[in-house]
């Protein structure tokens, strides 16, 4: 019974071997496929669902190489999970920064929409929230962990700067065509009702005449008269 139990611990123990010795050696061909430029989405996909040391590894790599092949969905959606796992703090910002990264890929800006600059808008600041979390970067001061992060941070803010000064003049562009627009309206509407009445006028006018011809007829009898 000992021996049997010793056979099974020992096979327990060929596989666990195993299975670590390939995720070693996978992520190895993996990474330096990446550093080559080769992105192998489905063996770091693999890895994802069978890596159970550091967890977080195999998300992350797999992020990356989602946002090296523009899935930028699919890539914040593994930098959220390798954060739901125990990540070093040092390690943590570099998902931080990679995660915020994809998020501002998503925005799709059309500078003449304010929807489209509203939109573009609530993402950069979603991204700044995911960099200052866990103060990777400070949201009051430039005192985070990861200068990269506060780089990053203010460079984001740069740009919801300018979107929002690029809305405030889209905003009052379109108050001053708003303002054109009613005068030009009411310019209008002056010529037409100016039009409308020398109508009137020349109608009224038009309608004396006949009364007149009118009275004038009937008082001579002029259509009845003989030569």
């Amino acid at each position: 019974m000992k021996g049997k139990r010793l056979i099974v611990i020992f096979i327990v123990l060929v596989l666990v071997m195993l299975k670590l010795i390939f995720n070693i050696i996978t992520n190895y061909i993996i990474i330096s496929q990446y550093n080559n430029g080769q992105y192998l989405e489905k063996q770091s996909k693999l890895l994802t669902y069978i890596n159970f040391q550091q967890r977080y590894v195999a998300n992350y790599n797999y992020g990356n190489i989602c946002y090296k092949n523009e899935k930028y969905e699919e890539a914040i959606e593994q930098y959220k999970k390798a954060l739901n796992y125990r990540v070093p703090k040092y390690k943590e910002c570099k998902i931080r920064i990679n995660y915020a990264l994809a998020i501002c890929k998503t925005v799709e800006l059309n500078e003449a929409d304010s929807k489209s600059i509203e939109d573009a808008i609530k993402k950069y600041e979603n991204a700044i929230d995911i960099l200052t979390q866990n103060y990777c970067a400070n949201k009051n001061d430039n005192n985070g962990h990861s200068q990269e992060a506060e780089q990053l941070k203010k460079d984001i803010k740069k740009e919801i700067e300018r979107l929002k000064k690029l809305q405030k003049d889209n905003n009052k562009s379109q108050d001053n065509k708003k303002d054109e627009n009613n005068t030009k309206n009411e310019e209008n509407n002056t010529i037409e009702n100016q039009i409308k009445k020398e109508k009137e006028e020349a109608i009224k006018e038009q309608r004396e005449k006949e009364n007149k011809f009118r009275k004038y007829n009937n008082e001579y009898n002029y259509d009845k008269k003989n030569w």
